[in-house]
């Protein structure tokens, strides 16, 4: 946030805080008229200069010039700042696991909702230097001590450049620093301002810049009278190292800031984080003493627990002795006011028990660590985390998936271990997914291999326990649920849900707590029902893993009847061959995952090995005899494998096995001409130069040459890997030529359907698929819709220019019927007045064609400040959720584009060109 670490006080006359300068005004104010009755006069002819001209000098004229730029101004402003700052506070949480920011962050999306509070005080302070500021000319000026001259005038153009800053608006920001550099010779001025302007080049990651202005705010410090004012030089300095992550340098400005913070009170943070870069050098010592520091002062109890929990950690341990550190750990179990803490003492415990080697301790401390955790989700991650690396490091698959899955559901996308996390999540779940198919499928061929009774009474058994576990999640939804709202009322005053940072976390925890991670697809509970019903592999939901990635239909009000479950069983012949070809088929992709996803070549021979023993044949059986084969050959070349107490260890025995059992297949042609698959990739390679050939003669608009070559490949070539792209170009070859002869569509229309039959589920059969959408053809009927004049129906963006520089509109299309346009303008235009008030912004409306009326916001210097306000207005759920709830088109449009808009009422083809140039080039 913008005020952390804000002087209380400016030193030197021009720089004194507002109770001091309240208290030296009354006092020389009553110096001045010695008794009441003079002073009571002295008001009243301030009041009676209200209409005070600001080009006239006097002690009157500068009494009520700075009485009104500090009350009126400067006073409220603040006020809206620092409401502004708490607002911000409250929806940012601390990561205590990396060093905490010198300054908290200022989040774009979050400061929107404090953009009335910015406004305020913007409007507060420029309605001030409008009025107030005092030009007399030279001749005219008094030679008067006090009151001084706009005393309060640079005062109100600081908040107006921090106010810019906190918006986001980096270029005002710097040119009122910039001003106040120029025109201020006092030395607390010269290093505030630059100070300020450092971190605004910082902000926009301008390093050099940011460097510049802090050696010039740093020289100022012989001169400067304020000690808070060069405390802040040094934050500054030591945040603009950290983010260089030049830890040494940032230590060595965060002693310089020390020096100047006298209060011990104030001195907590700068010492935590001080102690956090001495940890990350490697400086226990200087680390532990700066906690210990923390620890001694009077400071919120967080930041000392967690500095004793650091100080506890950076002992250096290889000594072997952590008794003293975990006796420290269990006393602080036992103290009342780390009720809150106990999952992070405990998870501390865990790393000390890991560290020494004690596995089962440190898994249980883990576990624990889980169990009393309440809300706090970092935490949670971690411990997830950590039990996940574990499991791995056994090879238990099943669990260390689930604890990997339940890390990324509370793993930010900035943690830089979030792909690894989510990689080996994505992996686990593959293997796992069949593995589990296995154990599914083994299940209902059990029951049905049970006798009538039996089989009975295990489906009664099933049912109950659906039912007790759909009670379960029921009751764990509402709890949920309430500690949601409990958020919401505690964590998150004033904050409108989508800005609420930990809300939306809990939320989405919530969710998946209790629907799990399911694929978007229709009658999910019926598709996924019976396999996950009758599964046994029940350890995971008792693991206190706290994401339950299983199915939900249970919960959900749908446990299915006795008599769905007896007829979901595999029993009949042929369910119970689709059963057995189901498993052969997990088998076999299981060892894929094994080798390719896990490198756990192990595992995956025992997976190709399981299928081959356990079933005599199956359509996966060649590809398993050839995958032993390139397994147990490549472990040879690279490892040097051998088994002489295995007959079928060695890739000759597969070898032989492939040749003899599958003789002329492919396997056999891979196995007798090594060189095939090289051979198989230079004819792809040949085949894709001829393709592109044709496509270039197409390209040039040689439809009629390029269609009798295309056919002749289509005709004579049916092996060509390129076949499906033909049939398309094909297609376009007919297109073009249809052109020339009117603009008969039904040929093409034909042709098309004709790539969509022959080529399902590719990539080309969808792109015919959308054209013959566009074109309003229907892929059971041979109607084709034509467009007016022949012209192709697909928008056209190519009128359109992308000119970024230009003033851009913004505009919102309402239908006509739709919507009370007037009403529209006007909520607009009050939600510019509190959001934008100080951008001057126009709100006209025009009726753009006779189907839609286009109300336009004007407007904005450049794409990306228009593209600010697109994203903030499009986003605000507050004063515009009727308008953003009613579907209306909004996009941004230069002013040239608009013209063009206007002429051609091509909307369709204008939004395309948005969307190509404006959304995605945001993405």
């Amino acid at each position: 946030m913008l005020q952390s670490f804000h002087p209380s006080h400016k030193a030197g006359r021009k720089w004194n805080n507002l109770a001091d300068s309240a208290l030296n005004t009354s006092t020389m104010f009553f110096s001045f008229s010695r008794t009441l009755l003079g002073g009571i006069a002295v008001v009243l002819a301030a009041v009676l200069f209200s209409g005070c001209s600001n080009t006239r000098d006097g002690r009157l004229y500068r009494l009520y010039h700075n009485m009104h730029a500090q009350y009126n101004g400067y006073f409220y402003a603040n006020e809206a700042m620092a409401e502004a700052d708490e607002t911000l506070k409250e929806g940012y949480e601390e990561n205590w696991d990396e060093i905490l920011p010198i300054f908290f962050p200022i989040d774009a999306e979050a400061a929107q909702q404090v953009y009335p509070l910015l406004e305020r005080a913007i409007e507060k302070c420029s309605n001030v230097v409008d009025k107030h500021t005092m030009q007399p000319a030279r001749r005219d000026q008094k030679d008067i001590k006090w009151p001084e001259l706009n005393k309060w005038i640079d005062e109100n153009y600081d908040v107006i450049a921090r106010a810019h800053l906190l918006k986001g608006d980096h270029e005002k920001a710097i040119e009122v620093f910039q001003y106040l550099i120029r025109t201020l010779d006092y030395p607390d001025a010269q290093a505030w301002s630059n100070a300020w302007l450092a971190r605004t080049y910082m902000e926009m990651g301008d390093m050099i810049r940011a460097s510049t202005a802090l050696l010039k705010a740093e020289g100022e410090e012989r001169r400067v009278e304020d000690p808070e004012v060069m405390a802040y030089v040094y934050h500054v300095y030591a945040a603009f190292h950290l983010l260089d992550e030049d830890i040494e340098a940032a230590a060595g400005k965060l002693e310089k800031a020390l020096e100047f913070i006298p209060k011990k009170k104030d001195r907590a943070r700068t010492l935590f984080i001080l102690a956090q870069c001495y940890e990350a050098t490697d400086q226990s010592k200087k680390a532990i003493d700066r906690y210990q520091e923390v620890v001694d002062l009077r400071t919120p109890y967080e930041l000392e627990f967690y500095a004793k929990i650091k100080q506890a950690m950076a002992y250096d341990r290889r000594g072997g002795n952590s008794e003293p550190i975990i006796e420290e750990l269990e006393d602080m179990l036992e103290d009342g006011k780390n009720e809150t803490y106990l999952d992070q003492i405990y998870f501390a415990l865990a790393v000390l028990a890991l560290e020494e080697r004690r596995r089962d301790d440190g898994i249980s401390l883990l576990e624990t660590s889980i169990e009393v955790n309440t809300d706090n989700t970092r935490q949670r991650m971690k411990s997830f985390l950590a039990l996940g690396d574990l499991y791995l490091e056994d090879l238990n698959y099943p669990l260390s998936q689930a604890y990997y899955d339940s890390a990324r559901t509370y793993m930010e996308e900035d943690n830089e271990r979030f792909e690894e996390v989510d990689n080996l999540a994505t992996n686990l779940t593959e293997l796992v997914t069949q593995l589990n198919i296995i154990s599914d499928q083994d299940s209902l061929l059990a029951i049905c291999d049970m006798d009538e009774s039996e089989r009975l009474a295990k489906i009664d058994t099933i049912i109950a326990n659906l039912e007790a576990e759909a009670e379960r999640r029921r009751l764990e939804a509402e709890a949920a649920a309430a500690a949601a709202l409990a958020a919401q009322d505690d964590g998150g005053q004033g904050m409108f849900w989508p800005y609420n940072a930990q809300l939306k976390m809990a939320g989405r925890r919530n969710f998946l707590d209790y629907w799990g991670d399911r694929p978007l697809e229709d009658n999910w509970r019926r598709s996924r029902k019976i396999g996950a019903t009758f599964s046994e592999e029940t350890e995971l939901a008792e693991t206190g893993s706290g994401t339950d990635t299983g199915d939900a239909e249970d919960s959900a009000g749908e446990i299915p009847t006795r008599e769905e479950l007896l007829a979901g069983l595999p029993c009949e012949p042929g369910a119970r061959d689709t059963s057995l070809a189901m498993i052969a088929e997990a088998y076999y992709k299981a060892g894929l995952a094994y080798k390719e996803k896990m490198n756990d070549p192990e595992n995956a021979i025992d997976s190709w090995q399981t299928l081959i023993d356990r079933f005599d044949d199956s359509d996966v059986h060649p590809t398993a005899h050839y995958q032993l084969f390139r397994t147990y050959l490549q472990r040879e070349i690279e490892e040097n494998y051998q088994n002489p107490f295995c007959e079928t260890c060695n890739s000759v025995y597969w070898e032989e096995e492939i040749l003899r059992r599958y003789p002329g297949s492919e396997w056999a042609t891979l196995i007798e001409n090594p060189e095939y698959a090289d051979e198989e990739a230079m004819r792809r390679e040949a085949e894709r130069t001829v393709y592109e050939g044709h496509l270039a003669r197409y390209y040039a608009k040689g439809y009629q040459e390029t269609l009798l070559a295309v056919n002749e490949v289509i005709q004579s070539d049916s092996a060509n890997h390129f076949l499906c792209q033909y049939r398309l170009l094909r297609a376009q070859c007919i297109a073009g030529l249809s052109s020339f002869a009117g603009g008969d569509r039904e040929a093409y229309i034909n042709a098309l359907l004709e790539v969509v039959s022959s080529c399902p589920d590719t990539e080309e059969a969808d792109h015919a698929r959308e054209i013959v959408e566009i074109l309003g053809g229907n892929t059971g009927e041979e109607e084709v819709a034509e467009s007016e004049g022949g012209e192709d129906l697909a928008p056209d963006i190519s009128r359109y220019k992308h000119k970024p520089f230009l003033d851009h509109y913004f505009a919102v299309l309402v239908p006509v019927g739709r919507g009370k346009v007037e009403e529209i303008r006007a909520t607009i235009s009050d939600f510019n007045s509190e959001y934008y008030g100080t951008a001057q912004l126009r709100v006209t409306a025009n009726l753009i064609d006779r189907n839609h009326q286009i109300i336009l916001i004007k407007e904005f210097a450049r794409q990306d400040k228009g593209m600010e306000y697109f994203e903030i207005f499009t986003t605000n759920r507050e004063a515009l959720i009727d308008i953003n709830s009613s579907g209306y088109t909004m996009f941004l449009i230069s002013s040239e584009n608009y013209v063009e808009l206007f002429k051609s009422k091509d909307t369709e083809g204008y939004l395309a060109f948005f969307e190509e140039f404006y959304l995605k080039g945001e993405k």
